[in-house]
C-alpha cells in the first residue's frame, strides 16, 4: 500500500493527513516546536502512523509524496529573522520603498488600531536606508534604454556589499518589467564578484507596474531566503532521517505545490502557505458538495484566517499584505487578523475595557490550560471555563488540561472587571467572536458579495468551537464543518497539485488587436510552462487556465476574466468584454456594466497545472450505529443566564441521521465542535457536520 502525506506546520500545532491510493484517510496532530518546526512535522506524521497501526518508518518508507505547508516565512518576516539584505535600484528611486504609500501606516490594521492615531507609523524596514543604493541607468516605460547602465557605478556598490558583509540583494530598476536586460547584467556581475549572495530579480518575481510594491515584493524575497532555506534544508534532512526517501514538496501562496528548490528561489511565495492549503482542502470539498461560492475560515492558535471561492475558483489577492507591506506575488487571498485559540485577553489602562488579540500566547508557553508554562488568559482557557471543551479529551484524551490554572488566570481579568470568572470568559468568547464575524462581512458584503449566497466552511483547531458565534448575524444560511475539519489545511494540501502562476502588467483599452493579446497569452504560457517542467510535469498531465484582468478606465479594482479559448477573431475580443460585464453586474448589481467608461485590460495571468495523479478520498458510508445516547455536562451560557446541562457527543459515534437542535456539545479526536442554542445540526453523507441558524 503506497500512501500520500502532507502536513501543515502551524504556530500551534503541525497537522497531519494520510491518504492512501484507495481513498482512506486518517490524521495526526503534535504541538509545533519552535524554532526546530521540522521536529513538530516528523511528529505529526509519527502521531497519524500511530493511529494506523503503523510504525513512522514504515509509512514514510511507503510514501508516494509528502507535501508541505509551513509558516517559517511567515514567522520571519513578523519577528524580522531574515538576513542582511541590500537594495539595489535605479539611482533616484532610493527612498521609494521607505516612503511607500500613503496607506502604507494602516495596512494590514484593524479598525481600533487606526483609530488611535498617535501609534501608527509606517513598516519596519525590510532594508535600512545604508544598505539601499542607486544605480546609474534608466529604462523608460516602453522599455526603451535611456541611460545605459554605468559598469563603473555597479562595481562601486558591489565593493560597498562585500565591505558590509551583504548575505542577500534585491534588485529592482525602474520599468524593468518592460525590459529586463540591465536587472539580468547587475544579477551576472554581481554572482561573479560573490556566487554565494542570493539574488532577487523583480523582473523575474514580479514583472508588474507598481514601482512600491514591486521593489517590496522583492526585497522581502531576498530577506526571507537564509531562513526559509535553513528550515527547508532541515525539513529534508529530518525526513530523510525519518525514512522518507523522495523529495518533500512545499505549498504555495497561489494554490500549487512546488519542489524545494523552487521554494528557495521564491520564499515569498510561501507567506500564507498553509491558508492556501485550506482554501484548497474547501474547493476539493465544494467540488463534491457542488457548492459554488465558499467563504473558508480558519481558526488556529494565533490567526483567523478568510479565503474566497468565487463561481468555483478560489479569488486571488490583488495586493495582499504581510506586516504592512503589500506584495504582488501571485496568492490566493486570504485575509488574516490575530484571533485565535492563543489570542491573550487582556485590559486596556486608560479605559478599562476587555480587549481580545492580537498578542497570543503561542505554541511555547500556549494557553495556560496546556500546562507549558503559560500564565496569561487566553480564548482557549475561557471556553474550558465556559465547559465547552472537556479537560479529559483534549486532543483525543492524550492530553488534559488544567481547568484550576484558566480559571486562575482568568480571575484577575474578572475582579479588575467586576465580574464572575464565568462571565469574564464568556466575555473573552464574545469579543474573540465578534472580531471574526466583522472579518467575514468585510469579505462579503465590503466587497459587493451576498452573504447569502455563500456556504461558510469552519475549519482549524478552534474553528467548530467558534463557529457559530462568528456566522451570527451575517446572512449565511450554512456552516460546514468538515470531518477533517482540525487538520483541514494539511487535507487541502495532500490534495494539491502541482501548480505555477505567471503574471505580466499591460496598459490597454478593449477592444484590442486578438494577435496582440494572445501573444502575451502565449508568452506567458511559456513561462509557466518552463516553471512547472522543473518538477517534471509535461505535456498530457499540464492544464493551462488563462485569464486577462479587466476593470473599467479610472477605477481602481481589476476583475480577473477567463480566456477559454485562443483569441483568433474580433468576435472572441467581444465575448471577453461580454464575459467581464457579465461577470461585474454579478459582483456590483444588475445594470452596472458602463461600456461608454472605457474597458481596460491592466494585466494577464496564467496559471498551469500539474496533475500528480492524487487518489480520490473515500467517504465511509456505512459502520454508524442506529442512535447515540448523549452524556450530559454543564455549560456556562447567557442564553440562560447560568450553568445548563447540555448533551455531549461523540464524533465517531453519531448515526448516520444525526441531527440536533443547539446547544449541544460534539467532541472529535482534534476539535469540538459548539452548536449555540440558536443554531441547528446534522450529518451529511461526506460526514461532515451542517449547521444552519434556527430562524
Amino acid at each position: 500500500m503506497k500512501y500520500y502525506i502532507a502536513v501543515d506546520s502551524g504556530g500551534t500545532f503541525s497537522d497531519c493527513v494520510v491518504i492512501s491510493e484507495e481513498g482512506e484517510m486518517w490524521t495526526g496532530k503534535s504541538p509545533s516546536t519552535p524554532p526546530h518546526f521540522e521536529r513538530g512535522v516528523v511528529n505529526a506524521v509519527k502521531d497519524a502512523a500511530e493511529v494506523m497501526g503503523l510504525s513512522s518508518e514504515e509509512l514514510f518508507r511507503n510514501a508516494n509524496l509528502f507535501s508541505h505547508g509551513t509558516t517559517v516565512a511567515t514567522n520571519a518576516l513578523l519577528t524580522r529573522e531574515g538576513c542582511l539584505t541590500a537594495l539595489i535600484t535605479t539611482a533616484g528611486h532610493e527612498d521609494a520603498i521607505i516612503i511607500g504609500r500613503t496607506h502604507q501606516k494602516i495596512a494590514g490594521l484593524n479598525s481600533s488600531q487606526i483609530m488611535d492615531m498617535s501609534t501608527l507609523d509606517k513598516a519596519v524596514p525590510i532594508v535600512p536606508p545604508n544598505l539601499i543604493f542607486g544605480l546609474t541607468e534608466r529604462i523608460n516605460y516602453a522599455g526603451e534604454v535611456v541611460v545605459p547602465l554605468s559598469e563603473e557605478s555597479l562595481e562601486r556598490i558591489a565593493d560597498r556589499l562585500l565591505e558590509l558583509g551583504v548575505e542577500a540583494v534585491a534588485v529592482s530598476l525602474l520599468w524593468s518589467f518592460r525590459n529586463p536586460t540591465h536587472e539580468r547584467r547587475v544579477r551576472d556581475y554581481l554572482l561573479s564578484r560573490n556566487p554565494n549572495w542570493f539574488i532577487s530579480l523583480s523582473s523575474e518575481l514580479s514583472p508588474v507596474i507598481g514601482e512600491y510594491e514591486r521593489t517590496a515584493t522583492t526585497a522581502i524575497n531576498a530577506f526571507l531566503s537564509k531562513k526559509t532555506k535553513s528550515y527547508l534544508i532541515d525539513l529534508e534532512k529530518g525526513l530523510g532521517d525519518a525514512q522518507y526517501a523522495g523529495e518533500p514538496l512545499v505549498m504555495k501562496s497561489s494554490g500549487g505545490i512546488a519542489s524545494i528548490a523552487q521554494a528557495m528561489e521564491t520564499p515569498v511565495a510561501l507567506l500564507t502557505s498553509g491558508p492556501a492549503g485550506g482554501v484548497n482542502g474547501a474547493l476539493s470539498l465544494s467540488r463534491m458538495m457542488g457548492h459554488r461560492n465558499v467563504l473558508t475560515t480558519d481558526v488556529g492558535g494565533t490567526s483567523f484566517d478568510v479565503g474566497m471561492i468565487v463561481g468555483g475558483e478560489p479569488v486571488l489577492a490583488e495586493s495582499p499584505v504581510f506586516d504592512q507591506y503589500h506584495v504582488t506575488y501571485p496568492m490566493i487571498d486570504v485575509v488574516s487578523i490575530g484571533a485565535g485559540g492563543g489570542s491573550i485577553a487582556w485590559i486596556q489602562p486608560d479605559t478599562g475595557l476587555l480587549k481580545v488579540g492580537p498578542k497570543s500566547a503561542g505554541a511555547l508557553p500556549g494557553p495556560v490550560c496546556y500546562g507549558r508554562g503559560g500564565t496569561l488568559p487566553t480564548v482557549t482557557d475561557a471556553n474550558l471555563v465556559l465547559g465547552r471543551m472537556n479537560p479529559k479529551y483534549f486532543l483525543g484524551g492524550k492530553h488534559q488540561l488544567d481547568l484550576e490554572g484558566a480559571r486562575a488566570a482568568i480571575k484577575p481579568l474578572a475582579d479588575q472587571l467586576g465580574l464572575s470568572i464565568e462571565d469574564t470568559a464568556l466575555g473573552i468568547v464574545e469579543i474573540a467572536d465578534a472580531h471574526m464575524g466583522d472579518l467575514v462581512r468585510k469579505m462579503t458584503i465590503q466587497r459587493g458579495y451576498d452573504p447569502r449566497t455563500f456556504a461558510l466552511y469552519a475549519f482549524g483547531g478552534a474553528g467548530p468551537l467558534h463557529v457559530c458565534g462568528y456566522t451570527r448575524g451575517t446572512g449565511i444560511q450554512e456552516a460546514i464543518i468538515p470531518r477533517m475539519s482540525s487538520v483541514f489545511s494539511a487535507f487541502g494540501i495532500a490534495q494539491s497539485d502541482l501548480a505555477a502562476v505567471a503574471e505580466e502588467s499591460a496598459a490597454m483599452t478593449l477592444p484590442a488587436q486578438p494577435k496582440v493579446l494572445e501573444q502575451a497569452l502565449q508568452r506567458l504560457t511559456e513561462r509557466a510552462l518552463k516553471e512547472l517542467s522543473r518538477s517534471g510535469k509535461t505535456g498530457e498531465a499540464v492544464t493551462v487556465q488563462r485569464e486577462v484582468l479587466v476593470r473599467y478606465q479610472g477605477q481602481k479594482h481589476e476583475i480577473a476574466v477567463a480566456v477559454p479559448r485562443t483569441l483568433e477573431t474580433e468576435a472572441d475580443v467581444e465575448e471577453l468584454i461580454r464575459r467581464f460585464e457579465a461577470r461585474y453586474e454579478e459582483i456590483y448589481g444588475r445594470g452596472t456594466a458602463f461600456r461608454q467608461a472605457t474597458v481596460a485590460l491592466t494585466g494577464f495571468r496564467i496559471r498551469a497545472i500539474g496533475s500528480l495523479g492524487l487518489p480520490q478520498l473515500r467517504f465511509a458510508s456505512s459502520g454508524r450505529p442506529e442512535s447515540v445516547t448523549p452524556e450530559y455536562s454543564p455549560v456556562y451560557l447567557r442564553e440562560t443566564g447560568g450553568w445548563t446541562d447540555v448533551p455531549f457527543y461523540r464524533f465517531d459515534d453519531l448515526p448516520a441521521k444525526f441531527a440536533a437542535v443547539g446547544p449541544a456539545i460534539i467532541i472529535s479526536n482534534h476539535t469540538t465542535i459548539y452548536i449555540a442554542p440558536d443554531f441547528q445540526v446534522r450529518l451529511d453523507e461526506y460526514e461532515n457536520l451542517v449547521l444552519s441558524p434556527i430562524s
